[in-house]
């Protein structure tokens, strides 16, 4: 067995700065939470390259007396606790003492100091952790931290890091948190040159969230604010009608501290209960005033995640403070369909879809197989522009119950052992010429078309069939060449704040070759310049979905496959459209032509049959 030994210094240091260093933004992090604990009321952050190669941090608080300016180097070394009971009792952002040793280990690291009361400042440098200057200098109140070439000395930590554009993202994304956090600290983040946001720091965190997101959910911001004993909950949510495909534009703050919780989120979804579609998540801002004793924030190298000590009246009380705010600042009813002028009938809407089933891997089974088969060329039927021609009733997302339109960008589990439906309890491809003669009797609920086909009966989803028709469509032009294009006349211009525009503009190229062309706007916008010709329709709410869908499975998943069932599901006409005759004449048409008529990209079923036997049975004639 080899020997026990002590590891030296410089080895501990890099493997400690392992835990509190993951990459730029967290060194970011770091640094502004020190500056916040310094009292700052101003923090200036810059980078370049994603903060891989240049980072600096400036801030006007109290800085480092010379002499304990060594000192902040030592590892544990701090100033914001004295013994183990403390750490039951911390109300600062940082307190381990362990972040600017970290730092200095992996980077060439320089730090500029000076108090009020100090005639001079002091400026120390590092390089792979070791100190290479040590003197007074010139300089303001306050502290500038610069890092450069992070990871220098640990190419193997380097080679993990993502892209200049992806690092850029996590940094955008945290700096919005913190000035999210500390709405009273004016925060300025420039990135290559360009100003990406700066916000007022007059303690409004509306106004941060005006800064850093935009017009399109700042204007739908409703405020939340709950208290009950030694709990206060504050912030804002987003009104229903604006969601995301994932919790990225949620954030929570305990006292101060920006922190990752699977409870408070739960809390907050659940206050939105019957409010959203299936699976989407709101968008919001919540901060807890929590009696610093009731939280433990020593749970996480980097602080951020916490355990409450009453977790389950945390949870309660977060979701009731959200549901409060939304009954009494939403003031409509967004969950039933609209009346018709011409029907005085109600409407009902659509049924809750059954349990999920899986959906095929279609990209993976037929990509370069049976695009390319005879028996699967279709007849050139326009189906789009008949099915968009009549509109009498068209449900919205946001303002109807979940039903079988599902208009999310997230899908049912994939199943690996899934193979298409065959044998003799399913019919395949070959039922359509054996079932030469139909006749389309209408549609019921203008959710579903009844088909008399021979001796049956078929209920058909009208959304589930266009969403084959397009994902086979789309398919078939990936594999063949590209995805055909429309140029947008007007270009849509999407604010979607400086982290999520980021990541769109990262993705750009690949939503190129899916017919998407994509422009810089700015920090926090981007035009859309052309989309899927079958898409020509597509709204900028629609298209926000979309695209953010796309890039949020595709850093899991193959993207090609998740983003033509997005597209397919995005296109197709929708549960609550009255359709024509010729409309549906085509819908049905197209659809029999398609490989799989049976279930929709997600795998719901596209087409129930009742055999006329059973019908007879049902009424006693058998």
């Amino acid at each position: 067995m080899t020997p026990i030994i002590v590891l030296e210094e410089h080895t501990a240091n890099k493997i400690a700065a392992g835990e509190v260093v993951e990459r730029p933004a967290s060194v970011v992090k770091e640094i502004v939470e020190n500056s916040l604990d310094a009292g700052a009321t101003s923090i200036d952050i810059e980078i370049r390259e994603g903060g891989k190669e240049y980072l600096r941090v400036v801030d006007n608080g109290r800085g480092i007396p010379p002499e304990e300016v060594p000192l902040a180097f030592e590892r544990h070394a701090t100033s914001k606790i004295r013994s183990a009971d403390d750490l039951f009792r911390i109300v600062t952002l940082g307190f381990r003492g362990e972040a600017l040793p970290s730092i200095a280990a992996v980077s060439e690291m320089e730090m500029v100091t000076k108090t009020q009361e100090a005639p001079m400042g002091t400026l120390i440098a590092f390089s792979g952790g070791r100190r290479t200057r040590l003197e007074s200098v010139g300089a303001p109140p306050g502290t500038a931290v610069t890092v450069q070439r992070l990871f220098f000395n640990t190419p193997a930590r380097y080679k993990f890091l993502n892209q200049a554009a992806s690092e850029r993202r996590y940094v955008f994304d945290i700096v919005g948190r913190l000035a999210l956090a500390n709405p009273n600290v004016r925060f300025r983040l420039v990135s290559d040159g360009e100003e990406i946001f700066v916000t007022p720091g007059d303690g409004n965190i509306e106004a941060v969230m005006w800064s850093i997101y935009g017009s399109r959910i700042g204007k739908h911001l409703v405020p939340v604010h709950r208290e009950s004993g030694y709990l206060v909950i504050s912030g804002y949510v987003c009104k229903p009608e604006i969601h995301r495909g994932n919790r990225q534009a949620q954030t929570f703050i305990v006292n101060g501290r920006v922190v990752e919780s699977p409870l408070l989120a739960s809390a907050m979804e659940k206050g939105y209960q019957t409010m959203l579609p299936r699976r989407r998540f709101p968008i919001g801002v919540l901060a807890l005033t929590i009696e610093p004793t009731r939280v433990d924030v020593n749970v996480h190298p980097t602080k951020r995640e916490i355990r409450l000590s009453d977790s389950s009246e945390v949870y309660r009380q977060v979701l009731l403070a959200v549901k409060q705010a939304l009954e009494t600042t939403t003031p409509f009813e967004p969950w039933a369909f609209p009346r018709q002028e011409e029907d005085t009938r109600e409407a009902i809407s659509p049924p809750e879809p059954t349990s999920s089933v899986g959906k095929p891997s279609f990209v993976q089974e037929t990509m370069g197989q049976t695009m390319n088969s005879p028996s699967l060329k279709r007849r050139a039927i326009p189906v789009i522009p008949p099915i968009r021609q009549e509109k009498a009733a068209r449900v919205e997302v946001s303002h109807s119950l979940p039903s079988a339109d599902v208009t999310t960008d997230s899908q049912p589990e994939v199943r690996s052992s899934y193979t298409p439906p065959s044998g003799p309890d399913h019919c395949d491809t070959s039922f359509a010429p054996r079932h030469a003669f139909h006749r389309i009797l209408g549609q019921f609920q203008a959710t579903y078309i009844l088909v008399e086909a021979e001796e049956e009966l078929w209920l058909i989803d009208q959304h589930a069939a266009h969403e084959r028709i397009l994902y086979e469509r789309f398919l078939e032009e990936l594999q063949t060449s590209r995805i055909k294009t429309q140029p947008l006349l007007v270009p849509i211009n999407l604010e979607l704040g400086p982290a999520a525009a980021a990541a769109v503009m990262e993705w750009s190229s690949k939503l190129q070759q899916l017919g998407f062309e994509v422009e810089e706007f700015g920090s926090k916008d981007c035009l859309i310049r052309s989309v899927p010709a079958e898409l020509s329709g597509i709204g900028p709410k629609d298209l926000e979905e979309l695209l953010l869908g796309v890039i949020t499975k595709g850093e899991t998943t193959d993207y090609r496959e998740n983003a033509l069932i997005l597209m397919a599901c995005k296109g197709a006409v929708k549960a609550g459209e009255r359709l024509t005759p010729a409309a549906m004449e085509d819908l049905l048409g197209s659809l029999l032509n398609t490989k799989n008529p049976f279930t929709c990209p997600h795998g719901r079923p596209v087409i129930v049959r009742l055999a006329l036997d059973d019908i007879h049975r049902r009424f006693g004639r058998l």
